[in-house]
C-alpha cells in the first residue's frame, strides 16, 4: 500500500516490527487551508502519520494542526528532554503569512521538522509527541497542558532564583567551552535573489538601447543580446527560487538548529541548578537533624523522622547529579548526531542545487545556439 500526494514522490507504507527494530514514522504535512474569521485567520494543516511504533493504537491516522501547535510541541519537547537537540519549527512571521509561496515554504519546513522529531531515538518516545500526532481533542487538551506547564515553569524559575543566589555555574568540561566557540563561528547569512534582479535590469537597459537611434546592425545585435539576457534572468530567477528550497532553506534550518543546540546546552545548566538546589536541601536536612540530636529531649520517633528526611534529600540529590551527568553525556552524542546530519543535509541540498544549475545552464546554451 502506498499514498501519493500532489507534487511529491510516493511514500511507502510501514508495517509493525518487533522491539529490536526502531519504529519508523512517515509523516506528511499537507493541504494548508485558511480558516477562522477575518480578524483571527490562520492556516490549518493536515498531518498524516504512518508508523510501525507499538505505542500507537493505529498504524495510520490524520489530524488537523496549526503553526502554534507545532511551536507548542517544540517547546514541550525541549522542556521534557534536557540535553536533546530538538529540531526547530520555522520562525514566526506576522506579515505575509498567507502568501502562497510563504505558506508552501512553511509547510515544507514543518514537514521536515516533524519527520525528524518523530524519527529521533529519544523524542519518538515522548508522550507529548504521541499526543500531538493522534489527539482528536488537541485544541482543548493543550490548553490544560499549557496551564500545567506554566505552574511547573514558575516553580522551576523560583528554585533557580534561590539557587543562583548561593552558587554560580562554572564550566568544568573544556569540551563545552570549545563547542560554544564553534557554534558562534558556525552561524552565517546566505543571500540569493540579487543576481537575477541585476541581470533583469541589465536586460531592460539593453532592450531600451535596441530601439534608440542606432544603426540597424547594432539594433539587431542589441535586441538579440536583450533576448538572451531575459532568458538568463528568467533562469536565474528560477534558480534563486530553487536556492530557497534547497541551500537557503537548509542554511536557515541549521541557523535555527544552532539555537536548539544552545537550548540543549542551557538545559544542562538547568539540571546543574537542580542538582545544586537538591544539595542545598541535603545540607538543610542535616542541620535540622543535628539540632534535634543536640536538644536530646525529643522522642525517638521525631529523631527517626529527621533521619528519613536526610535520607530522602540525599536520594534526590543523587538523582539530580545523575540527571546532570546523563544530560552532559547526551549532549555530546547529540552534537555528534547534529554534525553528521548537517553534513548529509548540506550534501543533499548542494547536489540538488548543482543539478538545477546545470539544467538551467543547458537551457541558456540551447537558446543562444538557436
Amino acid at each position: 500500500m502506498s499514498v501519493e500526494r500532489a507534487g511529491s514522490m510516493q511514500v511507502p507504507s510501514v508495517t509493525r516490527t518487533d522491539d529490536s527494530i526502531p519504529p519508523l514514522f512517515v509523516i506528511s504535512v499537507d493541504d494548508p487551508q485558511k480558516v477562522g474569521d477575518p480578524i483571527r485567520q490562520f492556516i490549518m494543516y493536515t498531518v498524516h502519520t504512518r508508523t510501525s511504533s507499538p505505542l500507537y493504537s493505529k498504524s495510520s491516522f490524520s489530524v488537523l494542526r496549526r503553526y502554534s501547535d507545532f511551536l507548542w510541541l517544540y517547546e514541550a519537547l525541549s522542556m521534557n528532554n534536557p540535553g536533546v537537540i530538538v529540531p526547530p519549527v520555522p520562525e514566526k512571521h506576522t506579515f505575509g503569512r498567507f502568501d502562497t509561496h510563504f505558506v508552501q515554504q512553511r509547510r515544507l519546513a514543518l514537514e521536515k521538522c516533524i519527520q525528524k522529531i518523530a524519527n529521533h531515538p529519544v523524542l519518538a518516545k515522548d508522550p507529548d509527541l504521541k499526543f500531538f500526532l493522534e489527539s482528536d481533542t488537541f485544541a482543548l487538551d493543550v490548553k490544560h497542558k499549557k496551564v500545567e506547564s506554566a505552574h511547573e515553569r514558575s516553580g522551576l524559575m523560583a528554585s533557580i532564583g534561590q539557587t543562583l543566589t548561593g552558587s554560580r555555574f562554572h564550566e568544568t568540561d573544556e569540551w563545552f567551552d570549545k563547542q560554544r566557540a564553534y557554534l558562534d563561528g558556525l552561524e552565517s547569512q546566505v543571500a540569493g535573489p540579487q543576481l537575477s534582479t541585476a541581470t533583469k535590469e541589465f536586460a531592460t537597459t539593453v532592450s531600451e538601447l535596441s530601439v534608440s537611434e542606432l544603426g540597424p546592425q547594432l539594433k539587431r545585435s542589441l535586441a538579440a543580446l536583450a533576448d538572451v539576457k531575459h532568458v538568463v534572468a528568467e533562469a536565474q530567477n528560477t534558480q534563486s527560487q530553487q536556492d530557497v528550497i534547497t541551500l537557503m532553506s537548509t542554511a536557515d534550518e541549521y541557523a535555527r538548529l544552532i539555537g536548539s543546540v544552545r537550548m540543549a546546552f542551557n538545559s544542562r545548566i538547568r539540571t546543574y541548578t537542580s542538582w545544586q538546589s537538591a544539595d542545598a536541601e541535603v545540607r538543610r536536612a542535616r542541620q535540622m537533624h543535628d539540632r534535634v540530636k543536640v536538644q536530646g529531649r525529643l522522642p525517638t520517633d521525631r529523631i527517626g523522622h529527621t533521619v528519613s528526611l536526610v535520607a530522602e534529600a540525599e536520594r534526590r540529590a543523587l538523582d539530580a547529579k545523575h540527571e546532570f551527568d546523563q544530560c552532559s553525556r547526551l549532549i555530546k552524542s547529540e552534537v555528534a548526531r547534529f554534525e553528521q546530519e548537517r553534513v548529509e543535509d548540506f550534501k543533499t541540498a548542494l547536489q540538488t542545487f548543482l543539478d538545477g544549475m546545470i539544467y538551467r545552464q543547458r537551457q541558456v546554451r540551447s537558446f543562444t545556439y538557436e
